[in-house]
């Protein structure tokens, strides 16, 4: 009888031996498969950060946008101060656009313009001469004149319009602003 016994408790602990490697086994290959998983997916990722990296080159930050002429009835104008904290490589002036769009009571106006007089903080804004390539981590800024389009955009009380800047192969950027009751030269938007 103990002879048996001894049998049957070696059959069983076979029987776990197997059972054990196979789980052994079968765990290993799992591992292989999400180890190539894991692998595949960082690699996709990588190349679609390469691919991606470029439209990052385009996205302007907005730092100031104020008031900076105001005339009722007259021609008006706004200030920029802005930067590029992404750029890759050097924009060209013009290929960052501009556009305002001024709602009046039975139709939209709007005039549009590039960023060829914008110049860096320590110049006045106004010159196309002195600055052609915007490069990251430079402060630049711009005066906007609210006169040439057809009818001129006139920022008049309880107005109410959008500045839309585009990059050329990058983003769109949209900042609407409303003028209170009483506008004035100054008068910070952002």
């Amino acid at each position: 009888m103990e002879g048996l016994r001894r049998s049957e408790t070696a059959e069983l602990a076979l029987g776990a031996l197997i059972s054990f490697i196979g789980i052994m086994v079968t765990s290993a290959v799992m591992a292989s498969v999400l180890v190539g998983i894991v692998q595949v997916t960082f690699s996709n990722s990588h190349e679609h950060a390469a691919t991606e990296s470029e439209t990052l080159n385009g996205i302007i930050q907005v730092n100031r946008f104020e008031l900076s002429g105001y005339s009722d009835p007259g021609v008006d104008s706004v200030y920029l101060v802005f930067e590029f904290p992404f750029l890759l490589n050097d924009l060209l002036d013009t290929d960052v656009v501009w556009s305002m769009l001024c709602p009046d009571a039975s139709e939209i106006n709007f005039i549009s313009g590039d960023f060829d007089p914008a110049t860096q903080l320590y110049d006045d804004g106004l010159d196309h001469q002195l600055n052609d390539v915007f490069t990251n981590s430079v402060m630049y800024h711009m005066f906007i004149p609210l006169l040439g389009g057809n009818p001129d955009c006139d920022i008049s009380p309880n107005h109410s319009a959008e500045l839309t800047i585009a990059i050329n192969g990058g983003r769109t950027t949209t900042i609407p602003f409303e003028v209170g009751s009483n506008p004035y030269a100054g008068m910070i938007f952002i």
